[in-house]
């Protein structure tokens, strides 16, 4: 029942009105070393906690990353040095009092923090696939954030962590989980499914990711998606609200165009709506076994491109 009701919802979906391919596509990437390509991320996201105080919170972030191909193995895979470049981060909680926005100017250590980021590179080894195998070097670009001379360490500490949920390692898996893990095991193929970790505010949670092969042209090759994401266990943790577990589920649509003769991401638009039900286990103010859910609507749109020499 399950498998027809995603067959049904790829049906719906824009774009698959019976358009010809004249070929099977090669899906895979074929980078060559000395070349240069870039990812720009345009995230904008809002939640709603149905809370006492029934929170709202909205958050946009600007991603750009651009990656110099060093190498390839025998294996073919491809051995990447990247770096971020056009970062903004800005969130707005009135019921925390948080108005943060890194390129106001108004936040001197958020904005010098951001400039930080950008100053250093990072390595990556990367299957033909789009699969992110290692990382490393990320860690050095916030040992200087760390070390920033800040005379309120509370303030600091707020936004170090708001910055490594954004850009650290795992929004950085992330992000290759979502938009460059695209392709299947084996050529040619049609339809396929990637399971992948997602990283949402902080929770590793699994997702089920089925592609469809919608369109292909000499200009462009489309693909669709359908991603369902589930919390394999409970999180456990302690909040204002006190001591609680949350679980999370949800969903996301993707629409790709990828450039056909190099297989990198030339477009894609995409939505995800997450649900977090969160529980009360022992608290000063609500009763245990009160449920409260969150909402979060995000909406992504990721561009990319080679980059002349």
């Amino acid at each position: 029942m399950k498998d027809l009701v995603i067959l049904l919802a790829f049906a719906l979906l824009p774009g698959l009105t019976g358009e010809t391919r004249a070929q099977e596509p090669n899906l895979s990437y074929r980078l060559r070393p000395g070349e240069r390509y870039y990812l720009k991320s345009d995230l904008q996201q809002s939640t709603h906690s149905e809370s006492i105080d029934s929170e709202e919170i909205s958050f946009y972030s600007l991603t750009g990353i651009e990656f110099h191909v060093d190498s390839l193995d025998r294996s073919g895979n491809f051995f990447l040095r990247g770096h971020y470049q056009d970062l903004l981060i800005s969130m707005l909680a009135p019921h925390l009092d948080i108005d943060i926005n890194s390129a106001s100017g108004k936040d001197r250590m958020l904005s010098e923090m951001v400039d930080l980021l950008e100053q250093g590179s990072f390595q990556l080894v990367m299957t033909p696939r789009g699969e992110l195998l290692s990382i490393t070097g990320l860690d050095g670009l916030f040992a200087p954030l760390e070390a920033y001379p800040a005379s309120d360490t509370t303030e600091q500490e707020v936004i170090l962590k708001s910055l490594e949920e954004t850009y650290g390692a795992d929004a950085l898996r992330s992000l290759f989980n979502l938009f460059v893990w695209v392709y299947p095991v084996l050529n040619p193929m049609t339809n396929w499914t990637n399971d992948v970790t997602y990283y949402f505010n902080t929770k590793s949670v699994s997702m089920v990711n089925r592609y469809l092969l919608s369109r292909s042209t000499e200009t462009s090759v489309g693909i669709q998606g359908i991603g369902m994401l589930n919390s394999t266990k409970d999180f456990f943790e302690t909040t204002g609200l006190g001591d609680v577990k949350s679980s999370v589920t949800g969903s996301q649509t993707f629409d790709f165009q990828m450039n056909p003769e190099n297989g990198w991401l030339k477009r894609c638009v995409s939505r995800q709506r997450v649900i977090i039900e969160t529980t009360i286990l022992k608290s000063s103010s609500l009763p245990p076994g009160l449920k409260i859910p969150s909402y979060t609507e995000t909406v992504f749109e990721v561009s990319g491109g080679r980059l002349n020499p």
